[in-house]
């Protein structure tokens, strides 16, 4: 069973976006990543360039996430407008 971290400025992004934005990723960040595999999702895309970073796609939002694959953890770092993730993540 993978262990789900936040971080202090993920949990702050993500009390400041839009109401339907918050509640979807609140069930995917708080329950469905709560799997065995979080791969078994369907919604975990790599990002080009990053052996370990991967994004969520939520319509025109995405949550920024590094996996250690080592200790089993996976880290929700930022939730942003596309226009802006790209420019913060990672």
């Amino acid at each position: 069973m993978a262990r789900v971290e936040y971080t202090k400025r993920f949990l702050k992004e993500l009390a400041s976006v839009p109401k339907g934005v918050q509640q979807r990723a609140e069930t995917i960040v708080f329950q469905e990543l709560n799997v065995t595999n979080p791969f078994e999702l369907g919604y975990l895309e790599k990002m080009t360039g990053y052996p370990d970073k991967y994004k969520i796609r939520l319509g025109d939002y995405r949550i920024g996430i590094t996996i250690d694959k080592q200790t089993q953890t996976i880290i929700c770092q930022r939730i942003a407008h596309r226009r802006d993730i790209y420019r913060v993540f990672p």
